[in-house]
């Protein structure tokens, strides 16, 4: 992997840890506040916001690491070529849900500028739905990555499981 993929890794991942401590925080003070009779109107809203972007960073750092969940018990037990062409299967139908995220994520975040929050009436809630096309734009260039480093580069050493 290039130095600016792996910065940018760097980056999503860090990302994604700060949004999910920063959402876990806003829900933390606003059920303080809540309790002692203080509550904040914009606490949900910024949380929502905060976990749907670590959510889909995350997702894409959970592709890239090659942790998602597989069941592989039968197709271990294949010939090695028929196990190529079905992970090439697999990439193609992965390929073909994240074009097609990308596509309806970038028109629902269009759709949605005209929403606002119901505590901050001045933020969209297109910064919710921008979390998608975002992600699945990083998804695709891990997925090409995954291809080539699969298909096309000489086997390295791979790195341990998560």
């Amino acid at each position: 992997m290039g130095k600016i993929y792996k910065k940018l890794c760097e980056i999503e991942m860090w990302a994604a840890i700060l949004c999910l401590i920063c959402s876990v925080t806003v829900i933390f003070i606003a059920a303080i506040l809540r309790t002692v009779k203080m509550p904040i109107r914009w606490g949900l809203d910024i949380a929502l916001l905060l976990f749907t972007w670590s959510t889909f960073l995350g997702a894409d750092i959970a592709f890239r690491k090659k942790c998602l969940v597989r069941v592989d018990m039968l197709i271990n037990r294949l010939p090695v070529k028929i196990q190529k062409a079905l992970e090439a299967a697999v990439y193609l139908c992965m390929l073909s849900a994240i074009v097609f995220m990308l596509a309806y994520g970038i028109k629902l975040t269009v759709i949605s500028r005209a929403r606002v929050f119901n505590g901050i009436p001045g933020l969209s809630y297109s910064w919710v739905t921008a979390s998608v096309p975002f992600s699945m734009w990083l998804m695709l260039i891990t997925a090409l990555t995954q291809i080539y480093e699969t298909y096309f580069r000489p086997k390295q050493k791979e790195a341990g499981p998560c």
